[in-house]
């Protein structure tokens, strides 16, 4: 098989592990470890600055030769953090494994995106970006759903088993990747005119003068702000004030990731019939999709309202990374291609910080309903903000 396929299944594989981790952790913090909300936040905060902590001091530099190894290094370091969380007794011991995942994770992620970029074909790279997406979010269905049923007969802690041997069997495909994508990459930045400068690493302060991945940054960004509060806070909100056991909340967010898997099989149909055009204008519409979702998460007072805000909440989800990592194909040169990727992913995690732990903060303080308010308002700003710059660039 070609080194592509091996890319996507290691992807499915990880991402669920993420995904899990992001849903599955707030829930252990509060209701096993017995801690509030305050250490809820601080959790994904932890995980969100270390992996954004190793994306800038280390993944950043890496060669885009090299990226193979360090995806399966980052396995390696996953599986064993992921085994830590099972066997760790106190929120301390836990909270090690959880900067430790951090680390993997941040070694793996943007890897597997660039390695999309490295072994794909020119005319092929944005159907194979949507493919990538829709590996995501078919992780995003299956790891919920799988766990929904373990939750079922099994207690939380017992997830973090079917998590490790997920990375375990990704550490497999990983070695199958390196095997097969040496050649491939060794021959594309041969090929590349700036090939010379590849070998020496990219050029970050470029990355930071293009108005077009800068733009993708500021969507990226303020989305994950509201995104990883939901992931922190969505499920407590949901056993708060609606009662659900834990298999129904992980039942819950399956809906939203369904709905983001549906919107991405249509986003593949459309690459596929042609290129994707006005990709900012997407960007922003998205933002306002997820402004109705946040403004129904306010009002909602029983749970057929929230879940319709959470599945309307899938379709900018499902939009806004794949047409960020597109628009990142159009305007950065291959030498810059890894360094693009990461900051694209820490970014991501930039929302990590801002959104679970300040907010968590004030949801401990107010409720987490007042918290949904304030992102509400936040992302009517990010529409805006978006539709003048929109106005600058026409």
């Amino acid at each position: 098989m070609p080194a592509i396929i091996f890319v996507f299944f290691v992807i499915l594989l990880q991402r669920a592990n993420t995904n899990l981790i992001q849903s599955i952790n707030p829930l252990l913090v509060r209701y096993v470890l017995d801690k509030n909300l305050f250490y809820v936040g601080i959790t994904t905060a932890v995980y969100a600055v270390s992996t954004i902590a190793v994306r800038y001091l280390i993944s950043i530099r890496i060669k885009p030769q090299a990226v193979s190894k360090f995806v399966i290094a980052g396995l390696l370091l996953f599986s064993t953090a992921i085994l830590g969380y099972f066997f760790s007794t106190n929120y301390a011991e836990f909270l090690i494994f959880v900067v430790i995942s951090g680390f993997a994770t941040a070694i793996i992620m943007p890897f597997l995106l660039s390695l999309v970029h490295l072994v794909s074909e020119k005319s092929a790279i944005e159907k194979n970006l949507t493919i990538y997406s829709l590996m995501l979010s078919l992780a995003l269905v299956f790891g919920p759903l799988l766990s929904s049923a373990l939750l079922t007969v099994l207690s939380i802690r017992w997830i973090y088993i079917m998590l490790s041997i997920f990375g375990i069997t990704a550490f497999f495909f990983a070695l199958k990747i390196h095997l097969k994508s040496k050649s491939i990459i060794k021959e594309k930045l041969n090929s590349n005119q700036n090939a010379q400068k590849s070998a020496k690493g990219a050029s970050v302060s470029s990355l930071f003068k293009n108005r077009g991945f800068l733009e993708v940054i500021f969507y990226n960004t303020s989305f994950s702000i509201a995104f990883a509060s939901v992931v922190a806070l969505g499920g407590v909100f949901a056993r708060d004030n609606f009662h659900l056991k834990y298999f129904e909340i992980t039942l819950l967010f399956s809906l939203f990731f369904i709905s983001s898997l549906i919107t991405r099989l249509i986003l593949l149909y459309f690459t596929k019939k042609a290129n994707i055009k006005n990709k900012t204008k997407i960007l922003n519409i998205s933002i306002l999709i997820s402004v109705f979702s946040f403004v129904l998460m306010v009002f909602s007072n029983n749970i057929g309202f929230y879940a319709l805000a959470l599945i309307i909440f899938g379709i900018p989800h499902a939009l806004i990374f794949p047409i960020g990592t597109m628009r990142i194909s159009e305007t950065v040169d291959m030498k810059d291609m890894v360094a693009a990727n990461t900051i694209y992913q820490s970014n991501f995690d930039l929302g990590g910080i801002i959104g679970p732990f300040f907010l968590s903060y004030i949801a401990g303080i107010y409720s987490i309903r007042f918290v949904f308010g304030i992102i509400t308002v936040f992302l009517i700003a990010v529409f805006a903000a978006g539709k003048y710059i929109m106005s600058k660039s026409a």
